[in-house]
This record gives C-alpha cells, structure tokens and sequence, in this order.
C-alpha cells in the first residue's frame, strides 16, 4: 500500500489561509515558515536526528528546509511543575513564502 503524499506548498497556503481566516482581527499575520514535525523519544530528539528526517522530507517532497528541534512543555506551577514531562519534537522547516 503506498503512502498518499502531501504537497507541502499546498499545506502552506491552506495553514496561511486558515491563520488569516482565524487570525484576521488580531491584524496581518504572515506564515513564512511551515514547520514539520513528530513527537520524538528522548533518545532521538536532537539536531541530528532532525537532519536525518529533513533531508528524506525535502528529497520525497522536492523542497528545500532547515533541521528543527522544539521543545513543547505543559503549563503548570508550584509542585505541579515537577509532574509535567517536556515532549521533543524534531522536524523540518520549510520557508515558503506566502503571498501576502
């Protein structure tokens, strides 16, 4: 079964449609960059890693990007904070410009 392939200058305008759509009253809003990426294990969440996806993401969809590595974190206080795990996400960051 083959994978379905996703253009990602397609997703681009539709997430910078979708942020004017929602976004408008706070003012122009401009996506210039898309960003790609998975939760990743502790293990693998590093630059390198990052490397290694974005250059098969940028081969398979013939674009050019940067590596990312992003840390995402729930909001919690006082002892709370201790309970709360930081999830790693590695990726790709595709600039496209939108037209604005």
């Amino acid at each position: 079964m083959s994978t379905p392939r996703v253009n990602l200058t397609e997703l681009a305008v539709a997430v910078q449609n979708a942020v004017q759509q929602t976004l408008a009253k706070h003012g122009a809003v401009s996506v210039d960059h898309l960003w790609v990426g998975f939760v990743a294990p502790e293990a693998v969440a590093n630059l390198e890693s990052a490397g290694a996806v974005a250059s098969v993401v940028a081969r398979e969809a013939g674009v050019k990007g940067q590596p990312s590595v992003a840390q995402l974190g729930g909001a919690a206080t006082g002892a709370a904070q201790a309970h709360v795990v930081p999830h790693r996400i590695i990726g790709f960051q595709f600039e496209h410009k939108t037209a604005k």
